[in-house]
């Protein structure tokens, strides 16, 4: 093992949340977490998981991407100001690209899960739990890629808040759960930030509604089915695109785009046991995500016009099984399929004058895996899990355009598969101390790019992940100091990279080969009654080690990864006795991201 792998291995001694729940009989797949009322850490564990949990009330009140960003080490989210179109979701050292590929990390609204990073909600304002997973969790989750799991909880309690604050920023959300059924809403919106001084108006204003029910059914005392639903309207502005050397809060074009997108979801789940003490559970899942328009007016010169409409709709299923406790083995599997259909259509031209790109594309999905684990206690206090995942993914692609090819269409067929190992070995040393060593195989599909008429640019490959990690985590004073410390390793062939690559070639290409490196740091501490001191940190290195640029050829291996921050942290304070007062302080930072593989100016963002 490369030395680097492993070097959090002899901090302190720890366990994981997933060797809890699957030497129990269970599975971890989108088990809630344990809510507490409080804003910051909530749990944290050696192997990948943080938990937190937060009140909506609390004095520092966040939409559920903010306050994960801000509570998990190495997790980045880069809103792009258009709903979740454009926005880039990075963990440790992989992230979506902005529109074509598979998400690096996939999101669980309650049981639904989301097919596509540009359908993730802007903002999930009634959701006070959530749950990360880092690296690939394809033995525990039916969709899964090679970057991680967000796990978004339902909130059980009976509430109403609201606040506002400048650029006329309001929110409110209200959430209620009686008898088995839960329900919650959410509304937030403010003005935008950048002035479009020749038509007197602000660039990039949102309003955002989501709402989600939950109901439970008893059929037995044992056995029961859950209906699950979900709806999110946007109504935003366009980007806010502005010019590279500036001004950066002024513009002057005679229009401005809009962002309108809807979604909705639905799920059935049920849950039973089987003999023995094992336990099975289904999830039937919809889901409908809708962009009509996505409209924005460039002046470069010269003006550009743009408009993009694009639907995509997902039914899935997915599959659970744990057996009871087989002497000193659990074991626990499942089966997931997914099919999907994403439609697009692109318009893009100089008002008054001709236009430049009118295109379309149509792309079918087709998913299955089975996974699954067993774990094994060796002796007291030590349990080895070994499993994985078999899966395959096959896509059908359409291209038509008519400018400026006229006639010019392009089908192809894509599949990728694989068989994806995974083993950790952990120890638990009572209920206050754990530790873990671990690796695990990841994957995302390849795909197709739309926005290029070059056919050789138009296929890109899957993206494979070998991950290795090692953590620990250990409280004292009866929970009253909780720390978590990780260090991972992350071998990655095939790395998907997304930009414009020419003025009229915008597509994935795959660097050969990347590496990711970094460690984790999370800290709680109550010192006394109503108050908790919390701290969180990660840091990754994320390097780009066999790549040359699709269209020069030049060797652009050593750079850094794009999208990928160098560090995040987060400190902050917060006293609420039991009711009245209650005040907080926060501190954030994200180190340096550079948001192309040739690390330019122009495109970086300083710490």
């Amino acid at each position: 093992m490369k030395g680097s792998r492993f070097i959090a291995a002899g901090l302190c001694l720890a366990g994981t949340v997933q060797a809890q729940i699957n030497g129990a009989g269970g599975p971890v797949v989108q088990a809630p977490a344990v809510v507490v009322q409080e804003t910051g850490l909530g749990a944290a564990d050696a192997g990948s998981a943080t938990a937190i949990s937060w009140d909506p009330a609390a004095a520092i009140p966040q939409s559920g991407w903010q306050e994960l960003e801000e509570n998990a080490g190495n997790f980045h989210v880069s809103q792009a100001g258009a709903g979740g179109y454009g926005s880039l979701f990075a963990v440790r050292g992989v992230a979506n690209t902005p529109y074509f590929s598979d998400p690096a990390v996939t999101v669980y609204l309650g049981d639904i899960p989301l097919p596509s990073s540009f359908a993730y909600p802007e903002d999930l304002l009634g959701f006070t739990s959530a749950t990360l997973y880092r690296g690939p969790q394809g033995a525990d989750f039916g969709r899964a890629t090679d970057g991680g799991v967000i796990v978004f909880a339902p909130a059980p309690a009976n509430e109403a808040t609201a606040g506002f604050g400048s650029y006329d920023a309001r929110s409110a959300a209200v959430s209620a759960g009686a008898g088995g059924v839960v329900a919650m809403a959410g509304y937030d919106a403010r003005e935008g930030y950048i002035e479009n001084d020749e038509i007197r108006q602000r660039v990039d204003g949102q309003e955002n509604e989501n709402g989600y029910a939950q109901a439970s059914i008893p059929l037995s005392a044992a056995d029961k089915v859950t209906l699950e639903a979900f709806g999110t309207r946007a109504r935003d502005g366009a980007e806010p695109l502005v010019p590279l050397g500036g001004p950066y809060y002024s513009v002057a074009r005679a229009q401005e785009g809009v962002t309108d997108t809807d979604s909705l979801g639905a799920a059935v789940r049920f849950d039973a046991e089987l003999p023995g003490g094992g336990s099975v559970r289904s999830v039937t899942s919809f889901t409908d995500w809708r962009m009509d328009p996505f409209t924005n007016f460039l002046v470069l010169p010269p003006p550009l016009a743009s408009e993009i409409v694009q639907d995509q709709k997902s039914w899935n299923e997915e599959l659970h099984v744990a057996s009871g406790a087989l002497g000193p083995v659990t074991v626990s599997g499942g089966l997931w399929l997914s099919g999907s259909t994403t439609v697009n259509f692109v318009d893009r031209a100089i008002p008054g004058l001709f236009p430049i790109e009118v295109s379309s594309f149509d792309e079918g999905t087709r998913q299955g895996a089975l996974f699954a684990d067993a774990v094994w206690t060796v002796a007291p206090g030590w349990s080895l899990s070994v499993g994985g995942r078999g899966e395959v993914t096959d896509r059908t692609f359409l291209r038509r355009e008519a400018v400026p090819v006229p006639d010019l269409d392009y089908m192809r067929g894509g599949h990728y598969g694989a068989l994806l190992p995974k083993a950790a070995l952990d120890w638990t040393g009572g209920a206050d101390e754990h530790a873990q060593l671990a690796i695990a195989a990841g994957l995302r599909p390849g795909g197709f790019s739309s926005y290029t008429d070059n056919p050789a640019l138009i296929p890109f490959a899957a993206e494979r992940m070998v991950s290795y990690s090692a953590g620990c985590d250990k409280s004292w004073a009866d929970q009253a100091w909780r720390v978590a410390l990780r260090a991972f390793d992350e071998e990655i062939s095939n790395y998907q990279i997304e930009r414009s690559y020419t003025a009229t070639d915008y597509f994935v290409a795959d660097a050969g080969h990347a590496r990711a490196e970094g460690a984790e740091a999370e800290l709680r501490w109550r010192p006394a009654p109503g108050w908790t001191l919390s701290a969180t940190g990660g840091w990754t290195r994320a390097v780009l080690t066999a790549y040359a640029s699709p269209i020069t050829g030049q060797n652009l291996s050593g750079n850094a990864a794009p999208y990928i921050p160098l560090y995040n942290a987060n400190i902050d304070a917060t006293w609420r006795p039991g009711r009245g007062w209650f005040a907080g302080v926060r501190e954030s930072a994200v180190g340096r991201t550079y948001y192309d593989e040739l690390e330019t100016t122009a495109y970086e963002q300083h710490a």
